[in-house]
């Protein structure tokens, strides 16, 4: 039986580079993104990859898209796997923060895949199979300065994973998490073209859809990092004045605060 699977943000980078890996096993993507044209451009991948693209140009911030996607997926007659990848990320601190920045992050990186989520689920459970697949980001696992809205959204989208997942048990359908560092080659850090922290370097596409296929598989969560990270994320957790000391000293501050003027000085 050939697989139904949504990726959402798959016109480029991460998104386009998780649709490509699913699409060696072949069955139907569909392929979610605001720009037609970008899209067309990745189905020739996808397509080149093994999957046959369907192509589902919209905004998913708004009701209206995300209501384009759930029909997309019922004329399918069912879904395997949602990917909720889609993302956007304004690295400014919160004072440089504008009201419409943080409601734009808040719907995309939260909204859309809770109600995403919420739509999908119920014909999952009733076949009683299918995956929820959550892209957040280490920032949904640590403090992440001068990138505030960001952090909060993720650090929200790991939780809700967590409860789904529990909430799901004995249905056949589970929900797991990945968590990708500072990714090379592509997505929103690579735009950036600043180099990653010293202590953490950057972390090649190929391990971010490993990832991803793990929680296919059955995991909860990935953490997509160059080295072992767990016990500095208990040690943060167990002390959390440390926080900003253990930050500086792994290089990540600098970084942090380097990509904010940054995109400051972008923005005018």
């Amino acid at each position: 039986m050939k697989r139904v699977i949504v990726v959402t943000g798959a016109s480029r980078g991460i998104g386009l580079a998780i649709a490509a890996d699913l699409a060696r096993e072949g069955g139907r993507i569909l392929l979610v993104a605001r720009d037609a044209a970008s899209l067309a451009e990745a189905a020739d991948r996808v397509r080149a990859a093994g999957a046959e693209p369907v192509l589902i140009a919209a905004d998913l911030a708004t009701a209206e898209g995300r209501a384009v996607l759930v029909a997309a997926v019922h004329a399918e007659g069912g879904l395997d796997v949602l990917v909720n990848n889609a993302g956007v990320e304004i690295p400014v601190s919160v004072l440089d923060h504008r009201p419409e920045d943080i409601d734009q992050e808040i719907a995309v990186n939260l909204t859309a895949p809770l109600q995403l989520t919420r739509a999908l689920l119920p014909a999952m459970v009733e076949r009683g199979r299918g995956c929820i697949v959550m892209v957040s980001s280490m920032s949904g696992k640590s403090p992440t300065p001068w990138n505030a809205v960001y952090t909060a959204t993720k650090h929200g989208l790991v939780g809700f994973t967590a409860s789904l997942d529990i909430e799901l048990q004995g249905t056949g359908v589970h929900a797991g998490v990945v968590c990708p560092s500072f990714v090379a080659e592509a997505g929103m850090w690579a735009d950036t073209g600043i180099k990653a922290p010293f202590a953490l370097r950057e972390v090649p596409l190929s391990a971010v859809t490993a990832a991803v296929r793990k929680v296919i598989a059955g995991q909860a969560e990935v953490l997509v990092t160059p080295g072992p990270i767990r016990p500095l994320l208990a040690l943060g957790q167990l002390f959390p004045g440390l926080a900003p000391r253990m930050l500086s000293m792994m290089g990540v501050l600098d970084v942090l605060r380097e990509r904010a003027r940054h995109t400051a000085a972008g923005r005018g």
